[in-house]
C-alpha cells in the first residue's frame, strides 16, 4: 500500500530539491477556490482544488505507476489521496474561516478527486461550513495554508483562482497577500527539513480571501 502524505511523507521531497534545503518552505501548490453559496444567498463551502509542485508530484506519481506503463493506476492516487485527507483532519484540512473576527467552523470533507493535470498532481475536494454564513454586514474570509509551513499554499496566478459560485451580484471577493515581519521570514529561512518552528509559522505566510456582499 501507499502511505505517501502530505504531512509524513513529504520530508522525502528534500532530495527532489536540492535548492530549497535550508529554508521552508519544501512543497509548493498552487490553490484554486470556488466559494459555494446556498439559495439564501450565504456562503455554505468551499471547493479546493490544490496543484502541487512537480518535485512532490514526481515523487508521488513514481509510485503510483503500479502497472509498469508509465502512467499512473488512479486506484493508488486515491489511496494517497485518502491518506492525506486522512492526516489532513488533524490540521483541519489547512483551512481556516471566519464570518468578521469570529471563526467559523467547517464539516468533513466531501465529493473527493483526483488526478494528474499536465504533470503535476491535483486533488479536489468540498469543505462545507458547519453553518452557513452571510456575506453582508460582516466580510467572509478564508486562509488555506499550512501551519508548519513545509508546505507553501498560494492562490493560482489566474483569473480564476477564487470564483463565487451562485453568489449574488453584489458579491466579490479580495486575495489579502501576507506581510510576514522579518524575524518570522528569518525564522522559516533558517529551518531545514528536520526542523519546525510548530503550529503557528504558516499563518504569518497565508494569503487571506475576503468575500463581501454590500
Amino acid at each position: 500500500m501507499i502511505k505517501r502524505t502530505a504531512l509524513a511523507c513529504l520530508v522525502a521531497m528534500s532530495a527532489f530539491s536540492p535548492n530549497h534545503l535550508s529554508a521552508h518552505p519544501h512543497v509548493w501548490a498552487d490553490v484554486k477556490v470556488r466559494v459555494l453559496f446556498d439559495d439564501k444567498g450565504q456562503v455554505r463551502a468551499l471547493h479546493q482544488y490544490w496543484l502541487f509542485d512537480d518535485y512532490y508530484s514526481a515523487f508521488v506519481l513514481s509510485g503510483a505507476d503500479m502497472n509498469g506503463d508509465g502512467k499512473p493506476d488512479q486506484a493508488a492516487l486515491d489511496e494517497v489521496l485518502a491518506e492525506n485527507m486522512k492526516n489532513l483532519k488533524e490540521y483541519d484540512y489547512f483551512s481556516r474561516t471566519w464570518s468578521g473576527d469570529v471563526r467559523v467552523q467547517t464539516g468533513a470533507p466531501g465529493e473527493l478527486s483526483t488526478g494528474v493535470r499536465g504533470n503535476r498532481l491535483e486533488m479536489s475536494f468540498v469543505l462545507p461550513l458547519a453553518e452557513p454564513v452571510a456575506a453582508n454586514d460582516l466580510p467572509f474570509r478564508y486562509a488555506i495554508f499550512d501551519p508548519t509551513y513545509y508546505i507553501e499554499m498560494v492562490h493560482a496566478e489566474a483569473e480564476d483562482a477564487v470564483t463565487l459560485d451562485a453568489a449574488p451580484k453584489t458579491c466579490k471577493s479580495k486575495i489579502r497577500q501576507p506581510n510576514p515581519n522579518p524575524e518570522q521570514v528569518a525564522l522559516a529561512a533558517s529551518l531545514d527539513q528536520t526542523q519546525t518552528a510548530g503550529d503557528t509559522l504558516g499563518m504569518f505566510f497565508a494569503e487571506t480571501v475576503y468575500v463581501t456582499c454590500g
